[in-house]
């Protein structure tokens, strides 16, 4: 096994070390403590590596580490590892990176006295709970540390961080899916003309269902054919059925993908639930 030689002790539990000259980030409970540059480092110390090989991985982070305060990038960086646990190792270099930098872009603003809203948040707790209850963790652990006071909103960007993280879909697509289901809300609530409880159990079934909808057509997929109950649908719910031919036709355009008609008989059934709460 090759040394591990320190270039710089963050604190008692991060270290940046050279690898066969390869900078990597070692995580490790005491690793750093009493450490100097240029010593070897024991690995029976090391909990994590991360390794940052190509250019850009090291570009960012570089950036990150040289414009902020060491004591808080480490903290940050302990933060992380600990999702990464909770996750059963699965945090790669690459999200390593993008929740260090949305943290520290978050710590900032909470410090200018900035609090942006989440309008996702609660799509996100219901389709996530299990990313979500370790984003809460995360951030009551950076309150605590940092002496910050982070509101609700921070527990779900970074849910969509670690969502992103195990299911290997970039930020940008999760983001996409959160708009189409929140569309398609607004579709619902302007065909209705209501205003739908957000806390009922008709929306967590419709959010999990469209999510699955728009998973299936993410990937091809399609559900068995439904002719017959969505004729029956369209007949006896003409304008349930028409607001779900709205969604999928905005979800045909935010996905740049075709949706296939069997989709519509599920849609029309659950928008019917809003419709009899009326």
């Amino acid at each position: 096994m090759g040394k591990y030689i320190i270039e710089k002790a963050l604190n008692n539990n991060v270290l940046v070390a050279n690898y066969y000259d390869k900078e990597v980030i070692l995580v490790g409970k005491g690793i750093g403590f009493g450490k100097k540059q240029g010593e070897e480092i024991n690995t029976d110390l090391i909990e994590k590596v991360y390794l940052l090989e190509s250019e850009n991985d090291k570009n960012k982070y570089k950036q990150l580490l040289d414009g902020t305060n060491d004591e808080v990038f480490s903290i940050v960086l302990e933060v992380v590892n600990g999702i990464d646990k909770q996750l059963g190792g699965s945090v790669s270099e690459k999200t390593l990176i993008s929740l260090t930098d949305h943290m520290l872009f978050a710590i900032k603003r909470i410090k200018e006295g900035i609090h942006v809203h989440n309008p996702f948040l609660k799509e996100t707790e219901l389709l996530y709970p299990r990313e979500y209850q370790i984003a809460e963790k995360a951030v009551k652990a950076l309150n605590e540390k940092l002496n910050l006071q982070f509101i609700e909103s921070e527990a779900g960007f970074i849910a969509l961080h670690i969502h992103s993280a195990e299911v290997n879909h970039s930020i940008h697509d999760i983001h996409n899916i959160k708009a189409i289901i929140q569309k398609a809300i607004i579709i619902i609530e302007e065909g209705l003309e209501v205003d739908i409880n957000k806390n009922s159990i008709n929306y967590s079934r419709f959010v999990r269902h469209l999510h699955f909808a728009i998973q299936r057509v993410l990937a091809d997929e399609r559900i068995p054919d439904a002719t017959n109950i969505e004729t029956l649908l369209k007949a006896q719910y003409p304008l349930c059925y028409n607001i779900s031919v709205k969604i999928v036709k905005m979800m045909q355009t935010q996905l740049k993908k075709p949706v296939y008609q069997s989709e519509l008989a599920y849609l029309t059934m659950h928008i019917q639930h809003f419709n009899n709460n009326l």
